[in-house]
């Protein structure tokens, strides 16, 4: 920036030319006109007067309209979010491992003009939002586990028990636990681990078995 060769804009971040998914066979339209399509878009979803069907549509004609070079799927998923919270549904995280899932289903709706699939997956993210509303650490007892080099605790989402985790890895690297007691690593950083243990839950980044387990570099 110095040298005068990058502006200062260049570290925000923001890409300068339109980017497409390599998987998708859907090319979006000119910008100026997408644009221009977007006061119609809102006036459809103020007419529609149920919210769940809103958060879909609003989703993906969004992303179908594609009005800026970086940044469509953000915004469609906070537009989806801003629907739902407008009809009492909860936030409802979309996650990276849906990622082929939720583009298949996005491309079913704007190639083939079927949103059935799309639809299912957004109701089977709210549900699971609705199911799974908070984890809480009533329980203060937790214990090293020696062959798999764990502290283990646990979690409370109203009468479901959810094991955690955090590996030994994460207690030196995150915490510097080296040539320490875990226990006691765990102890003194226990409400961060758990604040942690309680993001993975909700946004449902969980082992096969419904578990957590924090590593090294999730905090």
């Amino acid at each position: 920036m110095t040298a005068g060769i990058l502006p200062a804009r260049a570290l925000a971040g923001y890409r300068n030319d339109a980017v497409y998914l390599r998987t998708s066979r859907y090319v979006p339209p000119r910008w100026e006109a997408a644009r221009a399509a977007m006061p119609a878009l809102f006036d459809l979803l103020e007419k529609e007067n149920e919210p769940s069907v809103r958060a879909v549509l609003g989703h993906w004609l969004f992303g179908y309209i594609h009005p800026y070079p970086d940044g469509n799927g953000r915004m469609a998923r906070f537009l989806m979010n801003a629907m739902l919270a407008s009809g009492g549904y909860p936030w409802t995280v979309i996650r990276v491992r849906d990622r082929k899932t939720y583009l298949s289903a996005l491309d079913s709706a704007s190639i083939d003009m079927d949103i059935a699939p799309f639809t299912a997956f957004v109701a089977k993210r709210v549900q699971w939002s609705l199911e799974h509303r908070d984890l809480r650490f009533p329980e203060k007892d937790a214990k090293f586990i020696f062959d798999r080099q764990v502290v283990a605790f646990w979690g409370q989402d109203g009468k479901t028990r959810v094991r955690c985790e955090i590996s030994r890895e994460a207690l030196d690297d995150d915490f510097q636990g080296d040539d320490k007691d875990k226990l006691k690593v765990f102890q003194a950083n226990r409400r961060v681990i758990e604040e942690e243990a309680r993001r993975k839950y909700l946004a449902e980044d969980t082992e096969r078995d419904g578990s957590i387990l924090i590593r090294s570099g999730d905090l």
